[in-house]
Parts: structure tokens; C-alpha cells; sequence
């Protein structure tokens, strides 16, 4: 571990030397500019706090109890608390305005610098007066967040960890420490947004998993309540099925804005490690093991942890004994519809009510696979239902066609916005079933596409590539510009993008029109490439990977 540790340690010091050098800059203002776009947030210096203490409290660290990283500490807190509003709370400046839920999240870090200044306290001055510091602004951090409320789901839980911790840190006020209590318990009182599967309400793999699990982990150190770290455990778990073949997190169920985003596991070491280095469980142990390692090799910054680890015995001694994620899987999550399969050559994803239903993924070679559908209100074929099959899985959902007809009585008004349309009657005369049948090759993807009901429809398969990819055909031959698309009107396409190359086909093209005017979903970021036909349809397709 201590290799890794001394990993940790190098991102704790590049970041604290950039909290240095920004303060020096202004010393007024800490962290101003650079961190939110230039608008006055006192998060990233709290953030940037708790590195810091890391650093200045670790004896293997350039700036073991150096003066001028102390001074700079006290300094960032005075700002801090000259930025915290008079009833104890942080804004979160880009929308949420003494938030109670952002000040859970400011008191998070806070708490983790403070336990550090306490469990490495050397009976200095200076260290108490930090302690000082940072347990006044604690306190009334903790005023805010017990009279505050929430937007989303994992807000609930930063609040509650906080309203934990800070009931435990300030016990001895025993009427403040009983109102946290009790405002805790109406947020528990909810139930945990925790499925059998490991799935929090959000589905965001790429962010507030860890957020949540973060929180449960707090909730489970305070409390030593092992039900907390079940929801934790069950995540972890569910994660491993989330890994891409290329190591990175599938995002696309996400209901959140890492939607779609690629990144890496990194946020999610320290809570393998944790585990790992408290229950000895073998699957957890390669998982940490191979995302810090594999951050390392990248050269990517390593994850900013390291308040956390050294707060954690078992943590700081733990010795990997595996390395890995895993090579093959096939699991089915039925509350969020969601089927993820990776075997040795690619892994691919079905999704069960997304207009971006289907993905097949070799290295970082990815394909996302739609059908366009402008039929009335309607834009794309959003499956309904999916149904897993021993080798693939079937896709299925109805469209309806339909129309507003007059108010059987008046709507007491002639302005169109005033009425109310939910009154009306609607005709339905028409209705199209599309069925999309994955069957799983060897070397990729068979699709079989049906679709019955009203004819003439025109109907859009279309494959989203990466921007950059070489797309090649017996007839032409282009690199793919992000926002631009092409109709294949037959043949075989072979694309090639970071040295990996998949095929596509056989095009099909009865017809030019590529989407309504308006409420369209346009692939701004990547290439599509269209097989376009009309209602009634059967086509079957195939994405091959090669080599």
C-alpha cells in the first residue's frame, strides 16, 4: 500500500501547492477565480482544506508542519468564514442559495480535516487553534443544515450524515445535539432510496453513487448501524457490472448530468478499499487495487482521498492480494431495465426506456444504436419493455398517433394558453409496434428490426459513433466530424477509432428524411449514420468488432 499511499500523497501535494499558489495571488480571497468560473465560493477552498491538513499532518508529505502551508490554512479558514452566511450556511452559486444540502457537503470536509488535526495532535498550539476554527464553523454549519431542506435524493443523505456526525462531535450540548438527532430521523424516517441490486434512485454511476455511499459509510462509522454499509456493499457490487471493456463507467441510465460522460473509477477507490481492508473481501480487494494502480500508470492525478485513508487505520496498513475488475459478466437489472454483458472481445448495454437503447462497446470503440421515430409527438422508439433472452434480449414498444378534438363544453376562456388541454378528448387512429431483437454473436450483434401497424412512417436506424472515427466503404472513405451524419444506402461500413475497428451493416435507404423540425435529440458531440425505411419493416443489421 505504501506506494499507492505515497500516489495519494503527490495529488494531495500538487493540489495543495495550487491552493498555495492561488493564494498567493489573493490572499483575500482563497481559491478566487478558476475553481467555479470565477464566482466566489468558499466549497473549493473547503475542499482544498482538507488536502491540506492531509498533507500537513502526513511526517512522509514536503509539507510536514511547514509554516507557510499553516499559515495559508488559517487564512483559507478566515475566508471560509467570512464567505459562511449568518445562519451558518454555504451557497452553492451556480443555483442553490444557502442550501442546506451544500453545507452538508462543505461540513463533510470540514469534519474530515478536523478528525485528522484530532487523531494526529501533537499538543501544539497550532493545531488547536485550527481545531478552534474549524469546530466554530462546524457548529454553525450544523444550525443551517438542521433548519434547511433538499432538491434530490442524495441530498437527503449528505444532510443526515452531517446532522450524525455533528450530534456526535458536539455531544456534550446535549439540546443541540438532540435536535440534530431528531431532524436526522425525520430524513431516515423516508426509507434509504437502496434497491436489492444496489441501485439508488439517480442510477448515477459516474457521480452520486459515491455521494451516497459516502454518506452511508458516515452514517455506519457513527452509528455502527451494519445496515448503512449493506447499501454500500450492494453498490460496490453493482458497480463491478458497470465497468466498461475499456475500464471506464457506463453513464447512459444515469438520471443525472453525468449522463453520457466517460470517467473512470477513481472516485469509488477509497470505498473499495475500505471494505476490502475491514471484511478481506477478495473482489473489492482487486477493485481498488486496479483503479489506483491503473490511475497511476494513466498518470492521471490520483483520487483526492487521502484525508480519508489516513483517517483509517486498517486503510493506511492494507496490502492488495488481487488486481482486477470483471473479465466477463451478464446481469439483468430489472427495477431500472437495464441488461450489461462483457465477454473477452466487447461488452455491449439494452436499455429499457431510453431513446438511446442500445450500446456495444469494444475497448474505446463505442456504438449507441437509436431508431428515429417523428410519428405525432413522437421522436424516437422508446422500448416499454425488455425482455432478456438466454443470448440477447428483445426491445418492444407501441407508438399512438392522436389528435385533440373539441371541448365537449366550453373552456370559459378563448386564450389557447389558458385553457386546460388535459380536459380535451383525444382521437387515437393509428398505433405502431416496434420490436428490436439483440441476438449476441461471437464477435458482436445481430439486430433484428420489425415493426407493424400504420404504414408509411419513415423510420430512422441510427448508429452514434465518436467524432474522429474513419469510416470506410467500398465506395468512399471519410473521418467522421462531430454533429455531421451520413445515409448508408447499402453495404458494409468498417469504422476505426483508436486502433480499434468494428463493421456495420448491411445499409439500408428508402428514403432522405432524417428527423421533425422540432424536439429532435441531435448527436452534436459524435457522427450518425442512418438506415432509413418505411413502415411496415424487417431489416436485421449486424455490429461486428474486427481483430
Amino acid at each position: 500500500m505504501e506506494r499507492y499511499l505515497s500516489h495519494l500523497r503527490r495529488g494531495a501535494e500538487i493540489r495543495t501547492q495550487q491552493f498555495l499558489d492561488l493564494q498567493e495571488k489573493n490572499p483575500e480571497s482563497p481559491m478566487y477565480g478558476g475553481i467555479r468560473s470565477g464566482i466566489l465560493e468558499a466549497k473549493p477552498t473547503i475542499y482544498a482544506l482538507a488536502t491540506a491538513v492531509a498533507v500537513y499532518n502526513s511526517d512522509s508529505s514536503r509539507f510536514y508542519h511547514q509554516q507557510e502551508l499553516y499559515d495559508a490554512v488559517n487564512l483559507a479558514l478566515d475566508f471560509v468564514r467570512r464567505l459562511q452566511r449568518e445562519d451558518g450556511s454555504f451557497d452553492f452559486p451556480s443555483c442553490n442559495f444557502k442550501s442546506a444540502a451544500d453545507t452538508s457537503f462543505c461540513f463533510k470536509r470540514l469534519y474530515g480535516a478536523y478528525r485528522l488535526l484530532v487523531r494526529y495532535d501533537d499538543g501544539s498550539l497550532q493545531l488547536k487553534q485550527l481545531r478552534e476554527k474549524y469546530l466554530a464553523l462546524m457548529h454553525r454549519s450544523l444550525e443551517a443544515v438542521a433548519s434547511g431542506g433538499f432538491h434530490t435524493p442524495n441530498h437527503r443523505w449528505g444532510i443526515t450524515a452531517a446532522l450524525i456526525q455533528g450530534a456526535g462531535l458536539f455531544r456534550e450540548e446535549t439540546e443541540f445535539a438532540d435536535r440534530l438527532q431528531k431532524q436526522a430521523a425525520r430524513y431516515l424516517a423516508e426509507g434509504i432510496d437502496g434497491d436489492e441490486d444496489g441501485e439508488y434512485a439517480e442510477r448515477s454511476t459516474g457521480n452520486y453513487n459515491a455521494v451516497v455511499n459516502n454518506a452511508m459509510m458516515a452514517l455506519f462509522r457513527e452509528t455502527g448501524d451494519e445496515s448503512y454499509l449493506g447499501y454500500v456493499r450492494r453498490n460496490l457490487g453493482m458497480m463491478l457490472y458497470y465497468i466498461d471493456p475499456d475500464d471506464t463507467i457506463f453513464t447512459e441510465n444515469s438520471t443525472r448530468q453525468d449522463r453520457g460522460k466517460q470517467s473512470y473509477a477513481d472516485k469509488y477507490f477509497y470505498q473499495y478499499l475500505f471494505l476490502c481492508s475491514h471484511e478481506g473481501q477478495d473482489i473489492f480487494d482487486g477493485a481498488a487495487h486496479k483503479i489506483i494502480q491503473d490511475n497511476k500508470e494513466r498518470g492521471d492525478l490520483a483520487p483526492d482521498c487521502l484525508h480519508i485513508i489516513m483517517d483509517d487505520e486498517k486503510m493506511m496498513n492494507h496490502s492488495f492480494t488481487h488486481y482486477g475488475f470483471l473479465d466477463t459478466y451478464r446481469k439483468y437489472f430489472k427495477n431500472s431495465g437495464v441488461l450489461r454483458v462483457k465477454n473477452p472481445i466487447y461488452g455491449y448495454t439494452a436499455v429499457r426506456g431510453k431513446s438511446s437503447f442500445l450500446h456495444i462497446k469494444s475497448s474505446s470503440l463505442a456504438v449507441g444504436v437509436k431508431l428515429g421515430e417523428s410519428y405525432c409527438d413522437i421522436r424516437n422508439f422508446i422500448p416499454q419493455a425488455l425482455e432478456e433472452k438466454e443470448k440477447g434480449c428483445v426491445l418492444k414498444g407501441t407508438a399512438e398517433g392522436w389528435f385533440y378534438l373539441p371541448f365537449e363544453q366550453s373552456p370559459g376562456t378563448s386564450d389557447w394558453w389558458k385553457m386546460d388541454h388535459s380536459r380535451r378528448e383525444r382521437l387515437i387512429n393509428s398505433q405502431v409496434e416496434t420490436q428490436v431483437q439483440v441476438e449476441e454473436l461471437e464477435d458482436g450483434l445481430e439486430l433484428t428490426i420489425r415493426t407493424q401497424g400504420l404504414d408509411r412512417i419513415p423510420m430512422r436506424l441510427e448508429l452514434n459513433i465518436p467524432a474522429g472515427t474513419t469510416v470506410a466503404h467500398d465506395a468512399f472513405w471519410l473521418k467522421a466530424a462531430a454533429g455531421e451524419g451520413m445515409i448508408l444506402r447499402d453495404g458494409i461500413v468498417t469504422l476505426e477509432h483508436e486502433g480499434k475497428r468494428m463493421t456495420a451493416g448491411p445499409g439500408f435507404g428508402e428514403h432522405e428524411f432524417q428527423g421533425h423540425y422540432s424536439g429532435e435529440e441531435i448527436n452534436t458531440e459524435g457522427y450518425t449514420i442512418y438506415c432509413n425505411a418505411y413502415t411496415p419493416f424487417e431489416r436485421k443489421f449486424t455490429i461486428r468488432t474486427v481483430g
